[in-house]
């Protein structure tokens, strides 16, 4: 089976986790009947340093034929604000990736990673954040009125609403998930009132799911509180965006969380949830896990290979019980470099894919 995968290695140590995903992608060919081809579509700040295009026309006809693209990070301190992370919201309106998906699991080696006490981790966190992608204020409806105003239009429309609500419905049950939660702000925002009307109608059609309404503030009090009641959580782009990053600190790390960007059927968009880390870039101390398990949600989500993905994560919980990257380092384990680390679990998905 043949499946063309798009790289944007992007700015910063978007190449350096890139690498170790393209570790992973090459073991499953060696191991399995896929074979894989790579096409790279540069994009980001270095990109628009050299071509004044944070995203060249090249590489979005390269995205848009291919089966997958694996995005690594992008944004420079050295350019204008916005430049280099326009791509991706191009990339998003352009392919119409309407789903967010931003899986938040603690796996049990990394308890004592999480900053949370053992009281409010309770029976484990496992939950998905389901992510509008494409409007309310990330939708960039607005502009600058001379130097003293700035607006952006938070656009919710029905169409939008619906089917990112629909997803989770059906992604909760099909993960025999016993209750969807929505998170909005519907007591004063008027986007938010049509989403919560939409996200209870809808839920008429799912008698059993448990639906719980949350408002945003109150959502980031309790994913501290009690992370372990949460399974399928549906929100707005903004929201969304808030509440996975401020998910992933209590999974261990920022650099353990993976998403991806999809539109079912069609040409989607798998990157970990951190920035491009220009501090650290060339170091060799970034995190490859949040791009490993991005490559599992590809696997899922658009090769339509769960098996696949499963043993990719079995391939990293075994490597974390015994070696760890400088940010979840735990003081008893080896600390690997970013390559080191990407070596030994692709050395650890070899074994799972040879049983």
């Amino acid at each position: 089976m043949k499946i063309k995968i798009a790289l944007t290695k992007g700015d910063g140590i978007g190449p350096e986790v890139v690498n170790e995903g393209i570790k992973i992608l090459k073991t499953i060919c060696d191991y399995t009947d896929l074979d894989i081809q790579f096409e790279e579509a540069p994009a980001g700040g270095n990109v628009w340093k050299e071509t004044g295009e944070s995203l060249p026309k090249k590489s979005v006809e390269i995205i848009k034929n291919s089966d997958a693209l694996l995005f690594g990070a992008i944004g420079l301190p050295d350019i204008p604000q916005g430049v280099a992370e326009s791509a991706i919201l191009r990339l998003r309106q352009e392919l119409d990736l309407y789903i967010n998906l931003r899986p938040i699991k603690l796996y049990d080696s990394m308890k004592e990673q999480s900053p949370l006490k053992e009281e409010y981790i309770g029976k484990g966190i496992d939950f998905t954040i389901i992510r509008e992608n494409t409007e309310g204020l990330y939708a960039n409806i607005g502009g600058f009125l001379k130097d003293d105003v700035a607006i952006n239009s938070m656009v919710y429309t029905k169409k939008g609403c619906e089917r990112i609500i629909r997803y989770a419905y059906e992604f909760a049950k099909l993960h025999k998930h016993s209750k969807i939660t929505s998170v909005d702000k519907a007591n004063v925002i008027k986007p938010s009132q049509m989403w919560r009307n939409i996200f209870q109608t809808i839920g008429n059609d799912y008698p059993n799911l448990e639906q719980e309404n949350y408002y945003i503030d109150a959502f980031c009090q309790w994913i501290i509180r009690k992370p372990y009641a949460f399974e399928t959580v549906v929100t707005g782009n903004l929201f969304g965006d808030i509440i996975s990053d401020e998910a992933a600190f209590l999974v261990g790390s920022l650099g353990m969380a993976s998403s991806g960007n999809i539109h079912p059927g069609k040409v989607s968009m798998y990157e970990p949830i951190h920035g491009s880390a220009p501090d650290i870039a060339g170091k060799g101390i970034a995190n490859p896990i949040g791009t490993i398990l991005s490559i599992k949600l590809m696997m899922e989500e658009s090769i339509k290979q769960p098996d696949i993905g499963k043993k990719i994560e079995k391939a990293v919980e075994i490597s974390l019980n015994e070696a760890r990257t400088k940010d979840i380092s735990n003081n008893k384990l080896k600390i690997l470099s970013t390559s080191h680390m990407g070596d030994l679990i692709a050395e650890k998905l070899k074994q799972e894919l040879k049983l």
